[in-house]
């Protein structure tokens, strides 16, 4: 129900309930009127004029106001009245909700039956394309992965071949330039001499068919560090006058892993091919050492030096030494200046052996 009627019709009521309050007084005093009246002569003689007509007076006046406030309050009750009969003539009727047929009601559940499947469908192609997408990132990054291992094979390829087969080949003609004279002068050292270049050029063959298949250089493989460095450097000195100071420490050797070993010997390659044939040096001094932490190889040679800080972005086998140092974990550092040799130094940490 509604505030407003119902707060016109309990002020209606109230009205109503004081306009019979009202009405109650007067007819109650005009009944003590009467019963006054009906008394014994005797007693009425005997109250005084004054007393009487005040009496009269009083009597009068309340009746007057009663009808006036029973006058006023019928007013009141009136316009309450008038207002909660206009109220509810003038009041909009209630709207009627449209009946719902069968027909419109199955029409709608056809219709949400049928957004329920589109979602459904879109959901599952939103899935599959998800998985789609997955699938070509994940191919598109595998092809990155054999792209990148490819050219790292290349990359590595190219530096065996440099610093192996190239620097055998290297020292072949060498020492056939330096047997030329010998061959009118001492034929017999000359066929020597031409028997060693033989079989350097034998040994290239065969490194070059274990590069083909994928194998490591058969000298780095089969015998220890030391054989191999002691073989590396005959193979260099190529008849030189040069002298070599080499020390190599067993137990430094033994930590070195088999990738280590053979890195470690291509850049002490790289560094002695370089003192020969860049420098000319008559000493190179080679050490294999360790400490308490990492394990040491240096080459260093009496050469012409060269200025290092002018010859960090030339060199293919600078470069290859440092791409060498990097792949086994090492630092290293080359140092040299004119006229005063050159100093190479690669320093590997020692790993903590693997846990049982």
């Amino acid at each position: 129900m509604n505030l407003l009627p119902r707060s016109v019709a309990m002020a209606l009521f109230v009205v109503l309930a004081a306009l019979v309050g009202l009405l109650i007084v007067p007819v109650w005093r005009g009944l003590q009127t009467e019963s006054a009246a009906e008394k014994p002569a005797s007693t009425a003689s005997a109250a005084p004029p004054t007393l009487v007509n005040a009496t009269e007076a009083a009597t009068v006046r309340a009746v007057t106001f009663s009808q006036r406030a029973a006058l006023g309050l019928a007013a009141i009750a009136l316009a309450c009245t008038v207002a909660l009969v206009l109220m509810q003539t003038f009041r909009p009727a209630p709207v009627a909700e449209p009946a719902v047929s069968f027909s419109a009601a199955r029409g709608e559940v056809v219709t949400l039956a049928r957004l329920a499947e589109t979602s459904v469908a879109q959901g599952a192609e939103l899935t599959r394309e998800r998985d789609v997408r997955r699938r070509a990132e994940e191919d598109a990054q595998l092809k990155q992965r054999l792209l990148a291992q490819s050219l790292d094979e290349k990359i590595r390829l190219g530096r065996d071949l440099h610093d192996g087969i190239i620097q055998s080949l290297y020292a072949a003609g060498l020492t056939l330039e330096a047997m030329r004279p010998l061959v009118k002068t001492n034929p017999d050292e000359a066929e020597a001499r031409l028997e060693k270049v033989r079989e350097s050029l034998n040994g290239a063959i065969r490194d070059v068919r274990a590069y083909l298949v994928g194998l490591a250089p058969e000298n780095l493989r089969r015998v220890g560090f030391a054989q191999a460095l002691t073989a590396l450097v005959a193979e260099l000195q190529a008849d030189r006058a040069a002298r070599f100071d080499i020390k190599i420490d067993d137990d430094a050797a033994a930590l070195l892993a088999p990738e280590q070993s053979i890195e470690i010997l291509q850049i002490a390659r790289e560094a002695v091919s370089n003192a020969f044939r860049h420098g000319g040096a008559a000493l190179v001094t080679l050490r294999l050492q360790k400490s308490d932490r990492e394990i040491c190889l240096l080459v260093q040679d009496n050469g012409a030096g060269f200025d290092a800080a002018a010859a960090k972005s030339g060199g293919y086998g600078l470069g290859n030494m440092q791409a060498r140092a990097a792949r086994i974990g090492a630092v290293l550092r080359l140092t040299s200046q004119p006229g005063e040799g050159t100093r190479v130094l690669a320093t590997l940490p020692i790993l903590p052996p693997p846990a049982p």
